[in-house]
């Protein structure tokens, strides 16, 4: 029988809560646009990876004494970092729709959630949504033995993020941090821990096109979202090529808004999807 879990992916910024980073300079004292211009010459004029590219500055103003940067203190900001309304209630919310749906409650399906962000992994997991997740993958530093950040351990951007989706697909997501490999293991698409098509990722900006487009075309679902006045640059970005299946919406998940009637009718539908494979395995006992 096939899987009965549905995934759903999220990025962070921009998607479940504020831009961390800068939000993490503001609590500085930092000249945030100047940051971010002086990120955008490096990337477009001397070819910089955007997430190496901010990494690498903000180890660069920690040195020159400008920020803190601990694994302490990005804990502290993290835990105090603004999310978007009905975050992080959505995550039980949409737990406990589909055990009292009235399409939904008699179908055995579970609901995992995932976080994939170009952000920093230490701030979410100091997050109120960290708790309800079943697996966070972003940016890290190396911290020396006085918890200062020292290096840069990990990036996340772009492609990058699809690693990530093929590890919850074939069921590494525990181990790919350990064992980056594993994502590379051949597994049939029949023993797959969590299909695509039982996939629904939600995100609000370029690094997310790889991601939607790949499970959109394997027959997932792609969610876009956009904080309030950005609707319709971001959404024209994210609808180019066919990567949505419905949105942009706003970043309101709160009962009855837009986003969360979209992601109910899309559980439901997803629901019915899984209730038909499961009764084509369902052999009647022969009467007699």
């Amino acid at each position: 029988m096939g899987s009965k879990i549905i995934a759903i992916i999220c990025d962070f910024d921009g998607t479940l809560g504020a831009d961390m980073i800068s939000f993490l300079l503001q609590k500085h004292g930092v000249d945030v646009p100047g940051f971010w211009k002086h990120i955008t010459k490096m990337v477009q004029h001397d070819g910089w990876d955007p997430a190496q590219a901010y990494m690498h500055e903000l180890l660069n103003y920690a040195q020159s004494g400008k920020i803190e940067l601990t694994s302490e203190r990005l804990a502290k900001i993290g835990s105090q970092l603004p999310l978007y309304p009905g975050i992080p209630e959505l995550f039980p919310g949409l737990k406990q729709f589909i055990k009292t749906d009235s399409k939904l409650k008699a179908v055995p399906i579970e609901l995992e959630y995932y976080v994939i962000s170009c952000g920093l992994e230490q701030m979410i997991r100091a997050t109120r949504i960290a708790r309800h997740v079943n697996g966070i993958f972003g940016c890290e530093f190396q911290y020396d033995t006085a918890g200062r950040a020292a290096a840069v351990k990990r990036t996340i951007s772009f492609t990058e993020k699809t690693k990530f989706v093929y590890a919850i697909n074939k069921g590494v997501a525990n181990e790919v941090l350990q064992n980056p490999y594993l994502v590379n293991n051949a597994v049939k698409m029949d023993d797959r821990r969590i299909p695509f098509e039982q996939m629904i990722y939600i995100g609000d900006g370029p690094s997310d096109i790889p991601c939607m487009s790949m499970i959109r075309h394997n027959l997932g679902e792609g969610i876009g979202v956009c904080e309030r006045g950005l609707t319709f640059e971001k959404g024209y970005e994210l609808a180019r090529g066919g990567r949505l299946s419905v949105g942009p919406y706003s970043a309101d998940y709160r009962k009855k808004s837009d986003m969360r009637k979209a992601l109910e009718a899309i559980l439901v539908a997803r629901g019915a999807k899984i209730d038909i494979e499961r009764r084509k395995h369902v052999v009647e006992a022969p009467k007699h």
